[in-house]
């Protein structure tokens, strides 16, 4: 009996470490690389390096009028562009996810699933290609933003937050910046779908509350990642305050 259980739980810390390593210590599966300043992108494949670099400092611009900023601060960007490679990095995540990071094992450092870098395009795990404006500099702007959200207030905290705002915070990071009138006007009151998220992106309601919060009612990204407020909650607040009075 003990024997047994000796040998599952090797076998369970085996399969532990398999998943987690290449997460943690991914470098090695990446032999092309580009850096430019605090940012580094690693691909398998061989990396176009005007393209890159502009990528790099097009993220790099968002993250720096990102409320969440470690300036300074060298992050990575993984592409993995091979099916294996996928397959094995993509095990602790939804298969159809573009990009990802897993707190605390990403530390500075997120995976994209693949790119094309002269057309400034992501390429999903299914082959697909979002449209605009989930450019691939959006998504790496977007999962960076994760990280620098896990490393301020910590993975678990990080964790249980309400999504609105642990994916309305990349979003207000990573897409152009409009007003919250701009956003209320094209986005209104109704959950996400197909045209909405193809024009102003998956978390667009979400993004809509973020920028309530931060710009009109003028809260610490601090108190906003500290909120326990519910979607429900949060989307009654917002649309109360921004829908005209004649409603």
């Amino acid at each position: 009996m003990r024997k047994c259980l000796k040998i599952t739980g090797v076998v369970v810390v085996a399969l532990l470490l398999f998943l987690a390593f290449p997460l943690v210590f991914p470098t090695p599966l990446f032999a092309h690389s580009v850096t430019l300043g605090s940012l580094s992108v690693f691909s398998d494949e061989a990396l176009p390096k005007k393209e890159a670099r502009l990528f790099l400092q097009q993220v790099q611009k968002r993250l720096d009028q990102s409320p969440v900023r470690f300036p300074g601060q060298h992050m990575q960007i993984y592409v993995a562009n091979t099916k294996w490679r996928r397959t094995w990095l993509w095990l602790a995540v939804p298969k159809g996810n573009g990009g990802f990071v897993v707190a605390p094992l990403t530390r500075w450092h997120t995976f994209l699933s693949g790119a094309d870098f002269k057309d400034g395009v992501l390429i999903g795990p299914t082959g697909y290609r979002p449209n605009a404006p989930r450019t691939l500099v959006y998504y790496g702007a977007h999962e960076l933003t994760h990280t620098t959200m896990s490393k301020k207030i910590g993975w678990l905290q990080f964790q249980l937050m309400p999504e609105w705002i642990r994916e309305g915070v990349p979003d207000y990071v990573a897409l152009p910046h409009e007003s919250t009138n701009a956003l209320y006007e094209k986005i209104g009151e109704g959950d996400a779908d197909l045209a909405m998220m193809k024009a102003h992106g998956v978390y667009a309601p979400y993004r809509l509350l973020v920028s309530y919060f931060l710009d009109e009612k003028g809260w610490s990204i601090e108190r906003l990642m500290a909120s326990n407020l519910t979607l429900s909650q949060a989307r009654t607040i917002v649309f109360k305050a921004l829908r005209p009075r004649s409603l």
